[in-house]
């Protein structure tokens, strides 16, 4: 792979929480890469790691030791101001459980990204609106949380992130509050996010429909990875 294409590297990342004989290494030396266009989905049993290993590399928690690298940046050697505008440009979150603002419309849930970074007014509603159009959502953006369904939210959820026109795009539980057609659904724009707007995605799932999207597999147990993309019976039916 070329190591330019990587949107995203880790290098040894190690998190141990509590210390001597009750210390639990939740990261164990762990490595992975995502590089432009590709979709990989990490998956493993509850408690694996999973959400802690996407929390170190959106910047939101601190290893114990290892590298994360966002386009090329070391995102550990940056000071806190710096993890905060590599989080602010280079990454975009998509959540189990939306975290829309129910006071807000669709539209604005999705201009409040644009306003903290700057870009307000006439820019910020197209870009916005143009967003939500791509997802499935014309007609919808005046709607407030309570009024759409849960793929509907999600598919808001992926227009915020894709606001300030990240990198990287990380998911956690993307599809957990989902029913079946609806996981497809996000799991399928997630793909399109990868290979139409050429972004690394970086997907943490119980759910096996994500597996079908995915260009690589992981499996993150026990603190550690291995890539089970080629083992039998790894992958879903598309």
């Amino acid at each position: 792979m070329d190591e330019d294409n990587a949107v995203l590297r880790v290098d040894s990342l190690t998190k141990v929480y509590g210390e001597g004989d009750t210390a639990v290494r939740a990261l164990d030396s762990v490595g992975l890469r995502v590089d432009c266009g590709e979709v990989v989905v990490v998956m493993g049993p509850s408690g694996a790691g999973k959400t802690t290993m996407l929390s170190i590399i959106g910047g939101l928690l601190t290893p114990t030791s290892g590298s994360v690298f966002i386009d090329g940046t070391d995102v550990g050697r940056l000071a806190e101001g710096g993890r905060a505008r590599i989080r602010r440009e280079k990454v975009g979150f998509v959540f189990q459980s939306f975290n829309l603002l129910e006071a807000l419309t669709a539209r604005q849930n999705v201009e409040l990204v644009l306003w903290k970074a700057g870009l307000e007014g006439a820019q910020a509603r197209r870009r916005s609106v143009e967003l939500l159009g791509m997802l499935g959502l014309k007609g919808r953006e005046n709607h407030r949380p309570r009024q759409l369904s849960g793929g509907e939210k999600q598919r808001v959820a992926i227009a915020r992130a894709l606001a300030n026109n990240p990198s990287l795009i990380l998911a956690d539980e993307p599809t957990a509050s989902l029913d079946s057609k609806r996981g497809r659904e996000i799991v399928g724009l997630l793909r399109m996010v990868a290979k139409d707007l050429g972004k690394g995605v970086l997907i943490v799932s119980h759910d096996l429909r994500a597996r079908e999207v995915a260009d690589r597999i992981l499996w993150l147990e026990d603190g550690q990875i291995r890539d089970i993309s080629d083992e039998p019976g790894a992958r879903g039916v598309m």
